[in-house]
């Protein structure tokens, strides 16, 4: 999924949250009932649901959003960093450990991959790091620098480089729930907060959209002159 997938993803479930209204505010607060109720497990329930989906290549996206709902942004984003990391951890293991076969005759075949492959293996670090900010699959960044000769603790470091799409992905969760509250409630909440809301939304998009591109031209540019 690419980034304008994961934004047009975003507003779709915007839009059902401005449709769906009072029925969708009701059930929130259910499910933050739940996940307080499980305790820690709920959070780890949570967390375990997001390491296997995604491994599978669901979009983290779907997870994001659900996170910005029931955890707002900053609870939300720690929990999807730390589900990621651990998604990042076990792909690379699958692939280091059991999958490296398969991974090499995958790069084999696709020369887009077999060139970040170079790129990475030559730049090290910086390379993997920009590999987190574009809006390329993590899993299949994952799967690939598994098989390749990268160390592990460099890996999961550059992992947090997924941090900045996530913050995002949580935004909108955040501003689905907070919208369809308004439009429950709309006599409790201030137009000034919603309006503010939302403005740091449209904010937090165009920054990660520069981020993407800045971080994309610098990958063209090293896989252009791998070996």
């Amino acid at each position: 999924m690419n980034w304008w997938s994961k934004v047009i993803l975003g507003v779709v479930l915007l839009g059902a949250a401005i449709l769906l209204g009072r029925d969708f505010g009701h059930h929130v607060p259910a499910m933050e009932a739940w996940i307080a109720a499980q305790g820690v497990w709920g959070y780890v329930v949570f967390v375990g649901a997001t390491v296997v989906m995604t491994s599978l290549f669901v979009p983290d996206t779907v997870f994001a959003v659900m996170a910005g709902v029931l955890f707002g942004v900053l609870g939300g984003t720690a929990i999807m960093t730390v589900g990621c990391l651990l998604t990042a951890a076990l792909d690379f293991a699958l692939s280091r450990l059991f999958l490296g076969q398969a991974v090499r005759g995958w790069l084999a075949r696709n020369s887009r991959l077999a060139a970040m492959e170079r790129a990475v293996n030559r730049e090290g670090f910086r390379l993997q790091f920009l590999l987190r900010l574009t809006p390329i699959n993590p899993a299949t960044v994952s799967y690939v620098l598994g098989a390749t000769g990268t160390r592990f603790l460099p890996f999961l470091a550059a992992s947090l480089g997924l941090v900045p799409s996530l913050l995002v992905e949580v935004y909108f969760g955040y501003v689905a729930k907070h919208v369809a509250s308004v439009s429950g409630q709309a006599s409790e909440h201030s137009a000034l907060h919603t309006a503010a809301t939302i403005a740091g939304l449209l904010l937090c998009i165009v920054v990660l959209v520069y981020v993407v591109r800045v971080a994309q031209r610098a990958l063209a540019d090293s896989e252009s002159s791998a070996p």
